[in-house]
């Protein structure tokens, strides 16, 4: 069919080692096909072949037939992003090269649905006006995939479509895209989480370690209770006093107090786009409070860009949009090392030998610690990130979505990993993230921020 997606004995190499063997399936027009798997099994490989591309170094072999309008959401969606236009322009240019003789209201009304159809709600002249960079990045997620389907394309690819966005907004994304699979559309989806899943009308296929199969739906995952207190005396690790935060007109953070505590987990929770990385950003550095302090110690912290070694050691930010922190012409291994060698001083021989075994202890092979990162899912990459912040030995280490693109026994791994590091080390962790059952059983408290508001 025209409008549909077939593969049909599609397999990948990387050099010499296999990562896909005899691949074959098919989308038909107004299907909703789902992989489901673990970090690493192929999936993204696959979705990229779909799409009419290959990361470097990996040779493709078979067939893959898609329409010719067939729009593609990359796992790492939000550097598909134009830094320097504002949301309302880019959207609306793109809007205007399927049908070049809009008027300005039907342009306007076109950006209007694309938007609401990635779950953007209430008045839109704000989100209009404002950079890529004043959204978090679940929003940012949102804007790329409104960039697809702009152009109206007859088939989809969406690697991780719901990437930092909370329970609700990823039940009404579900639905949006179920909608246009109602209408015709091929959809072919990639995610590791069994929520998304469970919400899409979809037929499941299970990647793993190369190999597509049918698969049934997973289980749904247990919630467990919250980890008991720990004490508070004493100074805290890290704290923020009365901060605000403003871009532009908008308070993106309100008069926001928080006290991290050595030994501490704080789960902080809230809707996509509420202030929760801002939060993490300003104690990092990466963002200057209009008003407020933000302490380490007991002593202010500057900027990032004046801290010094130490005070850049102590307090270590893994964010949840991983790949753009990494040099694609480095491998990855050589860039965790880089941490213990500039922060702590190892010598780089040294550091590349602990680089080595913080990444095989989160699950990564000696082969793919030599990659560079375009070689690499964006759940290694994630986890790549998590190692070179604990090689500074941080006394606070902020987490902002870090199991992002895991599947759930990865993401348990991880989780458990930061908790050994805690319990030898005495850090504070700050724990962001949508998924409840994330925070559930890891934080000692949980927070909620609720526009830009710090609750609880």
């Amino acid at each position: 069919m025209a409008d549909s997606i077939t593969v049909r004995g599609l397999s990948a190499d990387a050099g010499q080692t296999p990562l896909l063997r005899d691949v074959s399936f098919e989308v038909r027009a107004g299907e909703v096909v789902t992989l489901f798997g673990p970090s690493g099994a192929g999936k993204t490989t696959i979705a990229m072949a779909v799409a009419g591309l290959t990361r470097p170094g990996v040779s493709l072999d078979g067939t893959v037939e898609a329409p010719a309008r067939t729009g593609y959401l990359p796992q790492q969606a939000a550097g598909t992003l134009n830094p320097a236009r504002r949301v309302g322009h880019a959207l609306g240019e793109l809007v205007g090269l399927r049908v070049p003789r809009m008027t300005r209201a039907q342009r306007r009304a076109r950006v209007t649905e694309v938007l609401r159809a990635v779950a953007f709600e209430g008045d839109l002249g704000p989100v209009l006006r404002r950079y890529p960079a004043e959204f978090s990045g679940g929003q940012r997620t949102r804007l790329a995939l409104a960039q697809v389907l702009a152009t109206r394309p007859d088939a989809l690819v969406l690697d991780e479509p719901t990437t930092g966005l909370d329970a609700g907004r990823k039940t009404e994304l579900a639905g949006h895209l179920g909608a246009l699979a109602r209408n015709g559309v091929a959809l072919l989806v990639v995610t590791h989480d069994p929520d998304v899943v469970a919400a899409l009308d979809t037929r499941l296929l299970r990647v793993h370690n190369g190999v597509v199969t049918p698969s049934e739906a997973p289980q749904p995952r247990p919630t467990g209770a919250t980890r008991p207190s720990v004490s508070c005396s004493g100074s805290p690790a890290a704290e923020l006093r009365t901060v605000s935060v403003h871009f532009g007109s908008a308070n993106v953070l309100r008069e926001a107090d928080l006290a991290l505590f050595p030994g501490e987990t704080v789960g902080l929770a809230g809707a996509s786009g509420a202030g929760k990385s801002t939060v993490a950003r300003c104690l990092a550095g990466l963002e200057q409070p209009s008003r407020g302090t933000v302490l380490a110690g007991g002593r202010p912290l500057p900027p990032l860009r004046r801290r010094t070694r130490a005070q850049l050691a102590r307090v270590q930010y893994v964010w949840q949009e991983a790949a753009p922190s990494f040099d694609p012409r480095r491998p990855v291994e050589v860039q965790v090392a880089a941490t213990a060698t500039r922060l702590r001083g190892v010598c780089p021989g040294e550091a590349l030998a602990e680089a080595r075994e913080e990444l095989a202890e989160l699950g990564l092979t000696p082969a793919q610690a030599a990659r560079y990162p375009p070689g690499l899912s964006g759940g290694q990459l994630q986890r790549a990130a998590l190692a070179r912040a604990l090689l500074a030995r941080p006394e606070v280490l902020l987490c902002d979505e870090v199991t992002t693109g895991l599947d759930t026994n990865l993401a348990t791994h991880l989780l458990g990993h930061i908790d050994a590091y805690q319990r030898r080390t005495g850090a504070a962790v700050l724990l962001i993230s949508h998924d409840p059952h994330v925070l559930t059983g890891r934080a000692n408290r949980v927070l909620t921020v609720e526009n830009g508001q710090m609750v609880g």
